[in-house]
């Protein structure tokens, strides 16, 4: 073995321990920088040279520059990401919606609906009474003003829902075309041989944005790009993009972009959103119309054809219908046997117009159309939805749907912080492999550098034995 051999080892490990400073350096640098995955300078045993007593080696070679990263803990936590953002939009749209209801509240629907009939109790107690009957009518008037304001508060958070689930189209729309750039810059640098460990950390941040959204999952291909699948549906593969789209109608659909077919399935947040908007806003409404109908299919039975009496002495008159139940509604109405569209009767115009005594009454003492409709608090009426038919009073279905969306609410707030804190641990998980810990790189720093300065003594100790080596020549 050569003096220059000795040089030559002392020069490659100088480098390598040099290397490793620098990589060290920009893991420190970059320890608070979203998505970014630590890097290593792999080393190796140089190829030794062989001599007939044996094999001397000659050194320490750079085999590459790899980042830590781990694709199961990927996985796992984009997983556990994609159903925590599915929980939390889920959780905070029902929040949503129950606080439309507010109940149990003094001027909440059950309380219009127990005004509403208490009101008619007051009346049947007093029929001649027209601040009593004023009374009915303002009721009857607030009920159906709460029905209104209910629907249209539900059919607002549903209009905003729908423009969220736009919102994140276009955004995993932007995150697919910026992944397939990246898919073409990380394969033409591994073909040329580079590493591409700073384009890749960057596909991975978008990779996790994407899979959050959709529940996507990503299929990595040998020659260094990936692909993304929603639902089995392609949304990016190698360089190749397939938008999506929004239809937005009733139920909506996630589809290709320019085709007619749905893709079924997808989860994450934008799941959800399509959930919320598809499912869980038309069974409440369906729930609320059908409250509605029921009320004034129930409350228009009795009051149609019942008698009213007017002006002194009294005269007696056939009531018209309490609700109104025009068909079709007015030019830009709401179909009136929905919570959307329930009015009062255009008919009735003022107290005289409320009825309290039944068909054919005798005098204006009768109070049977005022007992009968305080009576329907109590009466079970057969309600039909979307979600089926049930027998119940109207405070009772209405307390059930009430229940219900409360139910779903603290199910859906508990699947968000458990499934948040499944996500925190995986990444938790995820961060302790590819994560940079300051402390370990400054402890590798330290280690590098007293490798370098062995490698620098090492030239020092060459040199001292060519000096002797020329000495000696002398």
């Amino acid at each position: 073995m050569s003096i220059n051999s000795l040089l030559n080892t002392a020069r490659d490990a100088m480098t390598a321990q040099q290397l490793a400073v620098q990589i060290a350096s920009q893991n420190i640098a970059n320890a608070s920088t979203a998505g970014y995955s630590k890097q290593r300078v792999d080393m190796q045993a140089s190829l030794p040279t062989v001599f007939p007593y044996g094999s001397v080696g000659t050194g320490v070679s750079i085999a590459g520059i790899t980042r830590a990263r781990d694709s199961l803990l990927d996985s796992a936590y984009r997983n556990n990401a994609a159903g925590s953002a599915a929980a939390n939009a889920s959780s905070t749209a029902l929040g949503q919606i129950q606080s439309v209801f507010g109940e149990p509240s003094d001027t909440g629907l059950s309380a219009s609906l127990d005004a509403f009939f208490s009101a008619w109790s007051d009346l049947s107690a007093d029929p001649t009474n027209s601040a009593a009957k004023s009374v009915v009518r303002q009721q009857g008037q607030n009920l159906a003003s709460t029905l209104n304001r209910f629907a249209s508060q539900i059919n607002l958070i549903d209009q905003n829902n729908r423009e969220g689930m736009n919102s994140d189209v276009g955004q995993v729309n932007m995150l697919a075309k910026q992944i397939a750039e990246l898919n073409n810059k990380i394969v033409t640098a591994q073909s040329n041989g580079q590493p591409a460990n700073d384009l890749s950390d960057q596909r991975d941040l978008l990779l996790d944005q994407i899979t959050s959204l959709t529940g996507g999952q990503v299929v990595p291909h040998a020659n260094g790009s990936v692909a993304v699948y929603a639902a089995g549906a392609m949304i990016v593969d190698d360089t190749t993009v397939k938008p999506l789209e929004v239809y937005d109608g009733q139920p909506p659909e996630i589809r290709y972009a320019n085709s007619t077919t749905a893709i079924h399935g997808i989860g994450g947040a934008l799941g959800a959103k399509l959930d919320i908007s598809a499912t869980q806003i038309p069974t409440i409404m369906s729930k609320l119309d059908a409250l509605a109908s029921g009320l004034v299919t129930s409350v228009n039975a009795i009051h149609n054809g019942a008698t009213t009496f007017s002006g002194n002495p009294p005269v007696a008159g056939t009531a018209g219908n309490f609700f109104d139940v025009t068909v079709p509604p007015p030019a830009g109405g709401d179909p009136r046997l929905t919570a959307l569209g329930i009015r009062l009767s255009p008919t009735l115009a003022g107290a005289d117009d409320v009825a309290a005594s039944g068909p054919g009454a005798a005098g204006p003492g009768d109070n049977s159309a005022a007992l009968a409709l305080a009576n329907l608090r109590t009466a079970a009426q057969s309600l039909t939805s979307i979600a089926g038919s049930t027998t119940a009073t109207l405070s009772d279905y209405f307390n059930e749907t009430v229940g219900g969306l409360a139910t779903a609410t603290q199910q859906a707030q508990d699947e968000a912080t458990v499934q948040s804190t499944l996500a925190s641990n995986a990444d938790t998980t995820r961060q302790s492999v590819s994560g940079v810990s300051t402390d370990e790189e400054l402890i590798d720093i330290i280690q590098h550098q007293h490798a370098y300065q062995a490698a620098a003594r090492l030239v020092s100790v060459v040199n001292d034995m060519m000096e002797s080596l020329v000495t000696m020549g002398q």
